[in-house]
Parts: structure tokens; C-alpha cells; sequence
């Protein structure tokens, strides 16, 4: 406390940059940009719900990134997901560089790919092989291309809210506004985009996830047909949702009654909620997996992962490949990335773990210090919190029963505070290694201000 005023001196700082604040430049930039790109970006999410433009962000440094404007802010979204050890890490860039002095790319084998893979199974022990790709999309899509084949059935089965991608199976009931969704029981599958085949979306079967009622009666109808069900093990595009009690192990059990691969979208969970995933986490082993994310960083990779007799499909019947695929930037990178995570007997995990659970408590100490309704879940290294009135939140229908508007209002006013997340209340907040409980301590000394601020405006 500061002594003469009787005011914490983190939140005079805080105000005195949001004096500050100024992102013209931004403003020209999106304009320019949309007379060139789609929607002013190569990626819906970079610009929608920023209202009325989104920030243009130059470069990082661990937790900070700094805007085309210069305005610095302490980055809560880490580009949803991938940067689990902060922002341009000195070891992981050293990696890449010390690489690239001899190429780029090839076209052929390297052996940090072998280096890579053998890295990966240290994590991941509950799966026999692992084979590289490009996007959490090509992941999703060749996972669900083995298992039909491994299967010879055609359907997929998801379940509302979860994102696998924007391959057109996967592209499917993301969003399912009422009253078209259908019954809570039986979803009806929705196109997320248009230019879906009709075809396509009857191969696609939906579910509500976490209600094990309607997997049965489902399966009960369908599951002969079904050659795959594939999860968020944990829902992390529709707020962050655990599964609850011994949901995974039940739908495992499922799974093998009806001749069906389980397939884990592991995508944002993988080498965040656990050095071996939500599959580790809860004890419940999938058919295949899919990995992407915080495996590299932020250089371009993904994988599948799988039980051998699933994974020597692969050139046996199922075709794969990529020019980028394995690509031995983001092999090196990746390599790198893992022997951080792996130090000291995955001691990032035990920091991340606590660094995730100070933010959700304190978010729920807000709460009852102004009593607001504030729903807050977490697993390791990703958290989300809504303004709601429900006392939980199980599946894709109960989170959108928010305060969309206020979420976005607040965010605002984050930002102006030198904060940076999604605007979107259905996007989580993911923490990285290198973030600090000084770095949640000013968060949320911020998000404070900016709910109380928010409260007497409205």
C-alpha cells in the first residue's frame, strides 16, 4: 500500500497506462486490410468479437506483447493455446536458428523427426505411435480417416460445442442455436459453415457431451454405424468444461461395446492440462489422438497418436502426407519446447498448476468481494470464468447462458489496463510457464476495477 494515499500502487499504474490508450493504428491497419483479406485476417477468430476492430499485435517476450500502436500488454491468450513457455523463449529460437542455418526444408526424412517422436512418447505413454502433421484440422481429419478405415463405418460421432477444426466433418453443431438444435437427447447436426455438403452431414451423428443418457439412446439406434466418437476430453471452446465423475471412462466402455475407436481432440489439452493430456489426467486411454498446440510453441505442428493396430494403417491402406508435415523448423522447435517442459521431472507442470489455480480463486474471491455471478473452472493451464447465474455449467447448452455483452465490456476495459484476452466469453484463458503470480496478482487487481467500473456505468 502506498503509504501517503492509502491506494495499492499496481492499480495507480494500471490507471495511468489506460490514460494512455491509444490504437489508431490498429484502426488504419484493419481497414486497409480488409480491402485485400477476408474479414481483415487469414483467421475468423483473430477479428471476431473485436468490436469495433482488433489489435494488430507486432511482436512478444515471454508473458508481453506489444501492440502496432506500442501500447504493451500482458498476454492471457497466448494465441489460444500454443505458447506454453512465453513469447520468442531463447532456447526454443536458438533450436530453430541453430537448424536453419543449413535449410529450411527438404522434402525427405530428418532425424529430428525420430528425435521428436521419441521425445513425444516420453510425454505421451499411453499411446504406441505417433506420426506428424501441419494443423489440430489435419490431425482431426486423419484421425477420423483411420478409424474409418480400421472400422470399414462411415459415421462420426461429436458432441455440441466441441471444435475439432474446420475440415467439413468436423465443422459440425460448434454452434447449435435454439430452437434448431433439436432435443437435448438427440441434437440435430448443424452445418457451422456454408459449403457443407448435405452428404456430409449425414455422416455425422451429435451428441450432448457430458450426458451419458443421450450417448446411450443414441448408440442404441446408431452405434453400428459409427466408426468413431471424437471429444474435447475436456471442453475448452465453449468456456473450459471438465467432464464429470466417470463420464471418459463410461463413454471408453461404450466405445468397445459397439466396435467404435474413441478419439481425444487433445488439441488444446496435449502437453497443457498434464505433461501427458487429459487422457493421462483422468486415466482413461483413447483409440487415437489428436495433438497440436502448445507441442510446438507456436511453430506450426501437429500429430496423431494412436494404438498400433491403428496407426499401421498408415501407407497400408490409408494415405498421409504433407509438403509441411514433420517440417524440421518446427521439429526442431518442438524438440526444444518438450526438454523444457521435461526439466526437473516436468516441474513446469507443478507452476503452471499453481499459477492456473491462483487466477480461478481469485476470480471466485471477486465474486463474493462484489457479488457478482461469476461461474470460474480450470484444469492446469486452462481457465475460464463467464458472468452467469448458473452454479455449474456441464455441456455446450448451459454455457451459453451468459452475459455475452458484459463479458465483452469488461475485456474492453482489460485491455486499456494493459490485458490481453479474447473477447469472446466462450474462449478460455490459457497461462504458460513463463507467466508469474505477479502477473495474475495485476490481473486481477484489474479485473476488480474493471467490473466495479463497469457496475456503476451501467
Amino acid at each position: 500500500m502506498d503509504s501517503e494515499n492509502g491506494t495499492d500502487p499496481r492499480v495507480v499504474g494500471i490507471q495511468q497506462k489506460a490514460r494512455k490508450y491509444d490504437t489508431k493504428r490498429s484502426m488504419n491497419l484493419f481497414k486497409k486490410t480488409k480491402r485485400i483479406i477476408p474479414t481483415g485476417a487469414s483467421s475468423l477468430m483473430r477479428t471476431s468479437s473485436w468490436d469495433p476492430y482488433p489489435l494488430y499485435i507486432n511482436k512478444g517476450k515471454g508473458t508481453r506483447i506489444w501492440d502496432a500502436d506500442g501500447n504493451e500488454y500482458t498476454d492471457f491468450l497466448m494465441a489460444f493455446g500454443p505458447v506454453i513457455n512465453g513469447h520468442a523463449n531463447d532456447k526454443i529460437n536458438a533450436a530453430v536458428r541453430k537448424f536453419l542455418r543449413n535449410g529450411s526444408i527438404f522434402g525427405a526424412p530428418n532425424e529430428l523427426e525420430y528425435k521428436l517422436a521419441r521425445e513425444f512418447k516420453k510425454f505421451v505413454t499411453t499411446q504406441d505411435m505417433v506420426i506428424f502433421s501441419l494443423s489440430g484440422s489435419d490431425a482431426t481429419f486423419n484421425a477420423l480417416r483411420i478409424a474409418r478405415a480400421a472400422t470399414g463405418k462411415d459415421m462420426i460421432l461429436k458432441f455440441e460445442g466441441h471444435y475439432h477444426g474446420l475440415h467439413d466433418y468436423a465443422a459440425v453443431s460448434v454452434e447449435a442455436p435454439a430452437p434448431i438444435s433439436g432435443l437435448r437427447w438427440f441434437p440435430k447436426s448443424l452445418p457451422y459453415s456454408a459449403g457443407i455438403p448435405p452428404s456430409v452431414m449425414d455422416t455425422v451423428v451429435v451428441a450432448s457431451w457430458n450426458d451419458l443418457e443421450s450417448l446411450t439412446k443414441i448408440l442404441r439406434i446408431r452405434g453400428n454405424e459409427i466408426a468413431a466418437i471424437i471429444m474435447e476430453p475436456v471442453m475448452a471452446n465453449s468456456t473450459v468444461i471438465s467432464p464429470e465423475g466417470d463420464y471418459l471412462k463410461a463413454v471408453r466402455e461404450l466405445a468397445d461395446e459397439y466396435n467404435i475407436l474413441l478419439v481425444f481432440d487433445e488439441v488444446i489439452t496435449g502437453f497443457r492440462v498434464s505433461e501427458g493430456g487429459a487422457q493421462k489426467l483422468y486415466g482413461v486411454t483413447p483409440d487415437l489422438s489428436a495433438w497440436a498446440k502448445a507441442l510446438g510453441n507456436g511453430y506450426p505442428i501437429s500429430a496423431i497418436a494412436g494404438k498400433k493396430e491403428y496407426m499401421e494403417l498408415i501407407g497400408n491402406g490409408v494415405g498421409y502426407g504433407g509438403t509441411y508435415y514433420a517440417s524440421p523448423l518446427s521439429m526442431a522447435a518442438s524438440l526444444a519446447n518438450l526438454k523444457l517442459l521435461e526439466a526437473d521431472d516436468f516441474a513446469a507442470y507443478s507452476h503452471l498448476g499453481r499459477i492456473t489455480r491462483r487466477m480461478a480463486r481469485g476470480i471466485e474471491d471477486i465474486a463474493d468481494n462484489l457479488n457478482e455471478n461469476i461461474w470460474v473452472n480450470y484444469e492446469t493451464g486452462v481457465l475460464a470464468f463467464v458472468f452467469t447465474e448458473q452454479k455449474k455449467i456441464r455441456n455446450y447448452r448451459e454455457s451459453v447462458n451468459m452475459d455475452w455483452n458484459k463479458y465483452k465490456a469488461i475485456q474492453q476495459k482489460m485491455l486499456q489496463k494493459g490485458f490481453y484476452y479474447h473477447p469472446d466469453g466462450a474462449e478460455r484463458l490459457p497461462p504458460s510457464v513463463a507467466h508469474t503470480e505477479d502477473d495474475v496478482d495485476r490481473f486481477l487487481v484489474a479485473l476488480e476495477e474493471s467490473i466495479k467500473e463497469y457496475n456503476k456505468e451501467n
